[in-house]
């Protein structure tokens, strides 16, 4: 009778580990992406306040740098959290428009 027990426990367990294995095989692994955009617009030390708010607010960036003289956005974010598209949405939601930067 405790044969059977521990039996059912065991099993119990490999469902576990069989399960969380699959949850965690189906989650996406989260890469990090630099983004470079221009924004013409962007010509003043208030304009980088307006822009870095509205990008920090943005799930999935990790980290804002904006360059005044080059009228440049470089963008680090989570690709499983948000797109450069929603990114751009974001710059040009707070008032300013961004082209993709041409290397």
């Amino acid at each position: 009778m405790t044969h059977g027990r521990f039996r059912k426990e065991r099993n119990v367990k490999l469902t576990a580990i069989i399960v969380g294995l699959g949850l965690i095989g189906g989650t996406a692994v989260a890469k990090e992406v630099t983004a470079e955009m221009k924004v013409p617009g962007m010509d003043c030390a208030a304009c980088t306040v307006v822009i870095r708010h509205a990008l920090t607010q943005t799930k999935g960036v990790k980290s804002v740098d904006l360059n005044v003289d080059k009228r440049m956005a470089t963008i680090v974010y989570e690709d499983t959290q948000v797109t450069e598209p929603q990114i751009q949405k974001a710059i040009e939601k707070s008032g300013f428009k961004t082209e993709p930067s041409r290397k």
